[in-house]
């Protein structure tokens, strides 16, 4: 639901406080209430037609620009339930229309009042009142098993015997071998689930709501129930567990980019341990929606940056997830994987920056790019589509594709040879933005994700004067009390 609103990504909105989602523990059990159908039609007209049509059917005015598309309510088939048959129960409905579906253009619709929310639970059913003549029966899942390193070994022995990677990937970034081939009950493509992300899982991220959803699976999609295809009962439990165990409950998104100051030399293996000791920051990105050709689905919704740099360089470490490795490929519609991050030419302690867009006509931006096939490069930016290289480049770096994520390396130095480029400084607060292009989700150009400006700040270099100083006052205190002993003494 939710009119023509063209949100890229709720997900991010959520992480910001924006709207409210449920994600990591299971909803407190609402009462249902009686809606009233009628009254339900006015505000579905308002506030939901716009992408689910007035027929309910899915085929609303925005519909052609979602994705996921749309629910049809006329099919009677709803992916997230509490229930062993295939009707939900009014609380499922409640609870979605309430917290929406991460991941999705379906935003949350706590905003309306209750009484509303109930009346459109009875509209809605009328779309396809034959399919809850039968009735909700009651979901019994086994007993919960508590994770431990026991369960978590037990569920990835299941997650394989029963081929979820063959969806999901072997570790759970959506880039199983079946991906390109799976499509909804209407025909249209759908993506598996990235089970390293679970604050975007469509019915909650808690362990009972995993659980359910592996029991008894998520009508409409490739996803099927499995818990009569696991070897036990508890088997549930464990696959629950094994998939809790592939990412972070929650995105932890940074407001800063800090910038260690380290003395030894920066590897540019994205691989090297070096970069598991240093504190990465979780960026989320948007899709650009301002021009043309605008992302209103963008594939890549999050970034993680390491950052240090020592008395010669700076370097940054970034990891993303991308279920396809894509070079340039325009005849099949496929361009290559990249990434950038933005920043100002020069660096001014005023809160004026160019456009965050890639800079317009009066401003231009600094751009530090890496591209499947091609490597690191730099150039200049009046706008998107006034990309310049930049003469003398002293860039470099290293990628590595693995499991559906990229690590990147970027190096260049401190310092600048050319106005068009600037000089990072410790304890400067430094603006920086972000772009990046799933190639093999068609995105290239305008079509990106991105971000505004955030800021960067390379930390101050650690002086020897604060391992100096303290023996040193340790040794004159010692002195002054040897010599008020002696003197007492006389």
């Amino acid at each position: 639901m939710g009119g023509i609103a063209l949100i890229p990504s709720l997900t991010v909105l959520a992480a910001a406080g924006l709207i409210a989602l449920s994600l990591s523990a299971a909803p407190s059990p609402v009462a249902a209430q009686a809606g009233d159908a009628a009254a339900g039609e006015a505000v579905y007209e308002r506030k939901c037609a716009g992408c689910h049509g007035d027929k309910g059917d899915g085929k609303g005015p925005a519909a052609e620009l979602l994705a996921p598309k749309p629910r049809d309510f006329t099919a009677g088939l709803y992916k997230v339930r509490t229930t062993a048959n295939k009707v939900p129960t009014d609380q499922d409905i409640f609870r979605i229309i309430t917290d929406g579906m991460p991941g999705t253009s379906m935003p949350a619709w706590a905003v309306l009042p209750e009484k509303d929310r109930w009346n459109l639970v009875a509209y809605i059913k009328a779309f396809a009142a034959e399919k809850f003549k039968e009735g909700p029966k009651k979901l019994e899942l086994p007993k919960d098993v508590a994770s431990s390193p026991e369960s978590i070994k037990r569920g990835k022995e299941m997650f394989e015997a029963i081929e979820c990677h063959k969806c999901h990937g072997t570790e759970g970034r959506a880039d199983g071998p079946s991906r390109a081939e799976l499509k909804d009950e209407w025909s249209n493509p759908i993506a598996p689930a990235n089970l390293a992300k679970p604050w975007t899982f469509r019915g909650g991220a808690g362990r009972t709501e995993i659980a359910t959803r592996l029991a008894n699976g998520v009508l409409g999609t490739p996803m099927p129930a499995f818990l009569d295809s696991v070897e036990k009962p508890e088997d549930i439990w464990h696959l629950t567990n094994f998939i809790l165990s592939l990412g972070a409950a929650s995105p932890r998104y940074a407001t800063l980019v800090t910038v260690t100051a380290v003395s030894d030399a920066i590897p540019d293996d994205p691989n090297a341990d070096y970069w598991t000791k240093v504190a990465p920051g979780n960026i989320p990105l948007m899709g650009q929606v301002i021009v043309d050709p605008r992302n209103f689905n963008p594939a890549i919704d999050l970034v993680s940056i390491r950052a240090v740099y020592n008395d010669r360089e700076i370097a940054f470490h970034l990891t993303w997830d991308d279920p396809t490795q894509s070079a340039d490929d325009p005849a099949k519609k496929l361009y290559a994987d990249a990434i950038s991050l933005q920043f100002p030419p020069q660096i001014t302690s005023g809160p004026e920056r160019p456009y965050f867009l890639m800079g317009d006509g009066s401003d231009a931006v600094y751009l530090l790019r890496w591209e499947n096939g091609k490597g690191v490069s730099e150039a200049t930016a009046n706008g998107p589509t006034k990309i310049a290289p930049l003469a003398g480049a002293e860039a470099t770096g290293k990628a590595v594709y693995t499991n559906g994520q990229y690590r990147v390396v970027i190096k260049r130095p401190l310092g600048s040879k050319d106005a068009a480029s600037p000089a990072f400084s410790p304890a400067v607060f430094t603006p920086v933005a972000f772009q990046a292009w799933d190639g093999g989700a068609g995105e290239a150009g305008t079509k990106m994700s991105l971000t505004s400006w955030y800021y960067l700040r390379l930390e101050e270099p650690q002086s020897n004067r604060r391992f100096v100083i303290p023996p040193v006052v340790a040794i004159l205190t010692l002195a002054v009390m040897l010599l008020v002993v002696r003197v007492a003494n006389r």
